[in-house]
Formats: structure tokens, sequence, C-alpha cells
């Protein structure tokens, strides 16, 4: 049996580590401060400029003043860069642009510019724009709201439907509070099918989706499951892998009665 202060060492020890956490979290949260820029409040990535008086500045805002911007003090910006804290910059994890609309990434500066440009948490495209004109640009937010109004007929609550389409179709789902996108063609001789989620591509790791085609008795199906693929991902990209629905035109006729398929496309959480 260990002795009382073992006990009492392991508990202050671990106190330590939860402090030690705080420490560097508080560290590293003062750091993002020192990195503001003055005048558009974004974090500063290298090249960072100085004035002669040791003020700081990005190098987009940079391009658009002749002077300080910190406040009292109005002095000559220089060519000069900050090389000390371009340094740090390259070490520090920065939080995506998106934070206050629900981004927690936290990037490199070599990949953050690149994550933001596709960040599904910024202005994006109504989906739709992929089969019809649809010129909405919004936040993700609120695209569940523009998909119900505006594109109504192709708007599904639920984890399951049925596709009954031989011809492109396009349509959005709500389940598990999440917003996905199923896209159906045909394209070179292959019938393709896919569901993204309107999130990053570690997000739609969580879900799969079940692909079950049957013919009239029900009995000869085919089924194949995959996971469900994140918004950044081009469809051309996902049918080309052919990690999705992907079958030949003989194949998929045998299960053609009337002119439809009964194609029933399933989702769940992994």
């Amino acid at each position: 049996m260990r002795s009382k202060s073992y006990y009492q060492h392991a508990e202050t020890r671990d106190t330590c580590v939860l402090d030690m956490d705080d420490i560097t979290r508080s560290i590293l949260e003062d750091l993002l401060k020192d990195l503001e820029c003055p005048v558009c409040m974004e974090y500063m990535v290298p090249p960072i400029h100085l004035c002669t008086k040791g003020h700081n500045i990005c190098s987009k805002c940079r391009e658009g003043v002749q002077c300080c911007p910190t406040r009292i003090c109005r002095a000559k910006i220089l060519e000069t860069r900050n090389v000390a804290l371009e340094n740090i910059a390259r070490r520090q994890k920065y939080p995506c642009a998106n934070r206050q609309n629900g981004c927690l990434d936290l990037l490199s500066v070599e990949h953050i510019a690149k994550h933001q440009a596709v960040c599904v948490y910024g202005k994006m495209k109504c989906p739709f724009h992929l089969v019809e004109t649809c010129p909405c640009t919004g936040l993700k937010s609120d695209l569940k709201e523009h998909v119900k109004a505006a594109h109504k007929t192709y708007f599904l609550e639920g984890s399951k439907f049925n596709s009954p389409h031989l011809t492109l179709c396009f349509w959005m789902l709500f389940c598990f509070g999440e917003l996905f996108a199923y896209y159906f063609k045909k394209r070179d001789g292959r019938y393709c099918a896919a569901v993204q989620l309107i999130g990053t591509s570690s997000e739609a790791s969580k879900y799969k989706c079940e692909f079950t085609l049957r013919v009239a008795n029900g009995i000869e199906q085919i089924s194949k499951t995959f996971l469900v693929r994140g918004y950044s991902e081009e469809y051309e990209t996902i049918f080309n892998s052919r990690k999705c629905f992907n079958l030949d035109e003989e194949t998929v006729e045998i299960f053609v009665v009337d002119k439809k398929l009964n194609l029933d496309v399933q989702l769940s959480k992994v």
C-alpha cells in the first residue's frame, strides 16, 4: 500500500500539469494579441512591417497607409521588417478568420490562407450553383433556411431517402443536425452518386452512406457503403476516385423498371 504522501505528491503533480496547460494556453493567447494588426485587427503573418517607433502592421494594411496607425504615434512606416516577430508567427497556430461563425481549426502560417479560402464557415456559394443558376452567397449558418425557401422541392429532412431518377439529380438533406448534399449523374457511361457534408473532411468522416440498388422483387440487390465526403472535395474528383456509388450502364440497366431506379440512400454515423 502506498503512503499518503505518495498520493499527495500525485495530486500535486496533476495540479501542476493542469497549471502548466493553463499557463501555456495563456502564453499562446498573449502571443496572438501581440500579432493583431492595429488596422484590420486580424492576426499578422510574414511579412510584418515596423514604424520608426517599433509598432507593427500587416503587409496588406501597410499598402494603404503612410504613417503608423497606432494611436498617438503617427510615425513613419519603414521598409524594415520585424524578423523576430515573423519567426514567432511561423511557429504560431492561428485560429481561422471564420472562428466567430463556428470554425475551430488552428493552423500554421503556411496553411491558414489555403484553409480560409475554402473554409465552409466563411462566405460560400449556394451548393445548387452546381446544377442551376443561384446567385446566393452567404454563411453556412444561413444555408438551411435559404435552401428551404429557394429550393424546397429538392430539400429533404431525414437520414434515408429513395433516388429513382436516371438523370442528373441534386438534393440537400438535413439530419443529425447537419446539412448534406447528394449528387447523382451519368458520366462516361457510368452512373455515379456521392454524398457530401457541408463541412470539413474530418467532420465528414464521422458519417457513412449506404447505397442499395434493388430490382422490383426486392430480393436481388447491390449494396455499397462509403464514407461521406467533405465539402471542399470536387464531385468530379470523388467520381474519378470511385470512392462512391459508381456502376457501369449495363449493370444499372438490369435494375431499371419503368425508366426508374429503386436506389435507397441511407446516412448514418460511423
